[in-house]
């Protein structure tokens, strides 16, 4: 009797190993489709990034051309009014891709200056009202951008912070400090408070705590937030069209190639392209801090 059910199980064997090997190459196939899917408008972008307009603008499209770094060209060159092939336009990309540094880089520090603390306090802190304020904080992050930016436009200009890196990088916490706040706060809640409270009972006073007990603690779990908040302010359009002229950011750039009459397609996309290499090149460096930093808080 034993014989015939170990006979039975070897003969089910190949009949389970087919249907997993079957399955995982149905799902290979899918999560291969979803890859092309998802990576063919970046594709497509960098290949008109070095095309001509004639290029662009020819039926069927193809896939087989000469490549050329004029539209790139285009972009830094200050000194001449663009190609010919382009009309008279001068284009100075540099200046808003320095802009979007620097207003993104603030919006970071000031966001974890803030929001490190005040996620401490909601973590680890009994106060009236705690989980209001937090909602409330969080409230800041789903309201609708508009909502905010049209009255802040005509009180920044009677305070003189219309078009600063002061005002943009203020009004920029409306983006990033609830999101600081939040993860920051589940960082900390993944913390044994038992390490706290040993190191209180050593003498340490709170600020030395959360300088030199907390803070090393949550490194991992910061870098992933810094990275998210800075991809947030990078990309960040209504804010910087509405509250800046020359101070504007990169995604504001991009919309003045569109010029009235002049087909710029080819000169958009290479600033498109110029715009994805620092986050690219951000994710790919912090790649490991930002898997720990999504998944910090996760499991208890």
């Amino acid at each position: 009797m034993a014989l015939r059910s170990a006979a039975r199980q070897l003969k089910r064997q190949p009949m389970r190993f087919r249907r997993s090997t079957a399955t995982n190459l149905v799902l290979n196939l899918l999560v291969g489709l979803c890859a092309l899917i998802l990576a063919f408008p970046l594709v497509w972008i960098v290949m008109m990034s070095l095309k001509q307009q004639a290029e662009i603008m020819a039926w069927p499209p193809s896939f087989v051309f000469s490549p050329t770094l004029d539209n790139f060209r285009v972009l830094f060159d200050v000194a001449k009014a663009g190609a010919t092939s382009y009309g008279t336009i001068k284009v100075d990309f540099l200046t808003p891709i320095t802009n979007s540094v620097v207003i993104a880089l603030g919006s970071v520090l000031v966001s974890l200056a803030v929001g490190v603390p005040a996620a401490y306090v909601l973590a680890r802190r009994d106060i009236p009202f705690k989980e209001d304020i937090a909602f409330f904080i969080l409230g800041f992050r789903f309201a609708p951008v508009f909502l905010v930016v049209i009255p802040l436009f005509s009180v920044f200009q009677t305070v003189g912070l219309y078009d600063t890196y002061l005002g943009m990088i203020w009004v920029y916490q409306v983006v990033t400090l609830p999101m600081m706040v939040w993860l920051s706060r589940s960082y900390i809640e993944d913390i044994p408070k038992d390490i706290e409270e040993a190191a209180a009972m050593d003498g340490a006073r709170p600020f030395r705590v959360m300088l030199h007990i907390v803070l090393p603690l949550l490194k991992p779990g910061l870098i992933g937030a810094s990275l998210l908040i800075f991809l947030l302010a990078w990309h960040n359009f209504a804010l910087g069209l509405i509250l800046s002229s020359t101070k504007a950011p990169v995604t504001v750039a991009l919309l003045k190639l569109l010029n009235p009459g002049v087909q710029f397609y080819p000169v958009m996309a290479a600033g498109l392209v110029l715009t994805m290499i620092i986050p690219v090149i951000l994710i790919v460096i912090g790649q490991r801090h930002l898997e720990r930093g999504l998944t910090f808080g996760a499991v208890k």
